[in-house]
Protein backbone atom coordinates (compact mmCIF):
# COMPACT_ATOMS: atom_id res chain seq x y z
CA UNK A 1 0.00 0.00 0.00
CA UNK A 2 1.46 3.32 -1.04
CA UNK A 3 1.55 6.47 1.04
CA UNK A 4 -1.28 8.13 -0.90
CA UNK A 5 -3.51 5.06 -0.67
CA UNK A 6 -2.94 4.97 3.09
CA UNK A 7 -3.85 8.66 3.36
CA UNK A 8 -7.00 8.29 1.27
CA UNK A 9 -8.23 5.10 2.96
CA UNK A 10 -8.34 6.56 6.46
CA UNK A 11 -11.44 8.78 6.83
CA UNK A 12 -9.85 11.05 9.44
CA UNK A 13 -6.77 11.68 7.31
CA UNK A 14 -8.90 12.15 4.20
CA UNK A 15 -11.06 14.73 5.98
CA UNK A 16 -7.91 16.54 7.13
CA UNK A 17 -6.45 16.53 3.61
CA UNK A 18 -9.73 17.84 2.21
CA UNK A 19 -9.83 20.61 4.82
CA UNK A 20 -6.26 21.69 3.98
CA UNK A 21 -7.04 21.56 0.26
CA UNK A 22 -10.05 23.86 0.65
CA UNK A 23 -8.08 26.16 2.93
CA UNK A 24 -5.38 26.40 0.27
CA UNK A 25 -7.94 27.20 -2.40
CA UNK A 26 -9.46 29.90 -0.20
CA UNK A 27 -6.00 31.37 0.46
CA UNK A 28 -5.28 31.48 -3.29
CA UNK A 29 -8.61 33.18 -3.98
CA UNK A 30 -8.02 35.77 -1.26
CA UNK A 31 -4.50 36.32 -2.53
CA UNK A 32 -5.74 36.97 -6.03
CA UNK A 33 -8.28 39.47 -4.75
CA UNK A 34 -5.72 41.24 -2.54
CA UNK A 35 -2.74 41.18 -4.92
CA UNK A 36 -3.84 44.02 -7.22
CA UNK A 37 -4.30 46.31 -4.22
CA UNK A 38 -0.94 45.46 -2.67
CA UNK A 39 1.62 44.84 -5.42
CA UNK A 40 0.62 45.78 -8.92
CA UNK A 41 -2.22 48.25 -9.21
CA UNK A 42 -2.88 47.86 -12.94
CA UNK A 43 -5.75 49.50 -14.70
CA UNK A 44 -7.66 47.69 -17.40
CA UNK A 45 -8.86 49.04 -20.70
CA UNK A 46 -12.47 48.71 -19.58
CA UNK A 47 -14.05 49.50 -16.21
CA UNK A 48 -15.06 45.89 -15.46
CA UNK A 49 -11.43 44.73 -15.79
CA UNK A 50 -10.61 46.58 -12.55
CA UNK A 51 -12.87 44.22 -10.60
CA UNK A 52 -10.78 42.02 -8.26
CA UNK A 53 -10.19 38.51 -9.63
CA UNK A 54 -11.82 39.43 -12.94
CA UNK A 55 -9.65 37.00 -14.90
CA UNK A 56 -10.54 34.05 -12.70
CA UNK A 57 -14.24 34.80 -12.74
CA UNK A 58 -14.21 35.29 -16.50
CA UNK A 59 -12.36 31.99 -16.96
CA UNK A 60 -14.77 30.13 -14.68
CA UNK A 61 -17.85 31.48 -16.42
CA UNK A 62 -16.30 30.77 -19.84
CA UNK A 63 -15.58 27.16 -18.94
CA UNK A 64 -19.10 26.65 -17.59
CA UNK A 65 -20.58 28.13 -20.79
CA UNK A 66 -18.40 25.89 -22.96
CA UNK A 67 -19.49 22.79 -21.02
CA UNK A 68 -23.19 23.70 -21.11
CA UNK A 69 -23.16 24.55 -24.82
CA UNK A 70 -21.26 21.37 -25.72
CA UNK A 71 -23.70 19.22 -23.73
CA UNK A 72 -26.62 20.99 -25.38
CA UNK A 73 -25.11 20.45 -28.84
CA UNK A 74 -24.56 16.80 -28.03
CA UNK A 75 -28.15 16.29 -26.97
CA UNK A 76 -29.79 18.27 -29.75
CA UNK A 77 -27.55 17.60 -32.73
CA UNK A 78 -25.23 14.63 -32.23
CA UNK A 79 -27.32 12.01 -30.43
CA UNK A 80 -29.48 9.87 -32.71
CA UNK A 81 -32.43 7.60 -31.95
CA UNK A 82 -31.64 4.01 -31.02
CA UNK A 83 -33.26 2.83 -34.24
CA UNK A 84 -31.38 5.32 -36.44
CA UNK A 85 -29.14 2.71 -38.09
CA UNK A 86 -31.82 0.00 -38.36
CA UNK A 87 -33.27 -0.51 -41.81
Amino acid sequence: MTFLERQLEDPVRFKRMKRWFYAGLAALALGEVAAPFLWYPEHGHFSFEDFPAWGSLYGLVSCVVIIVVSKLLGKLWLIRRETYYDS
